[in-house]
């Protein structure tokens, strides 16, 4: 998307780039926004894993405020294990 601070995207803010995926990922996976209960966002080096940025990237997308927002921040790894995490919560039930 950017690189080293530089480019287009560069005074962007992690909700703003977060809205359209959150949104997306509803109209895609054709569920009302209102039945999601988490959402785990994979960021690196962002204070606190990005996870207020989360929140109201969440609430930019129409997502309701009952919504659970997981910020992860492992470096190089945080979008895996964001989907592990998911996936670990959907087997366990």
């Amino acid at each position: 998307m950017t690189r080293a601070k530089k480019g287009p995207q560069k005074d962007t803010g992690t909700e703003a780039m977060l809205k359209p995926v959150l949104e997306a990922v509803a109209k895609q996976a054709g569920i009302d926004k209102s039945l999601v209960e988490d959402i785990v966002i994979g960021n690196v080096l962002c204070g606190g894993a990005a996870s207020t940025n989360s929140r109201m990237g969440m609430y930019l997308a129409g997502y309701p405020d009952t919504t659970c927002v997981q910020g992860i921040n492992r470096l190089c790894s945080s979008g895996l294990q964001a989907v592990a995490t998911v996936a670990n919560a959907i087997r366990a039930g």
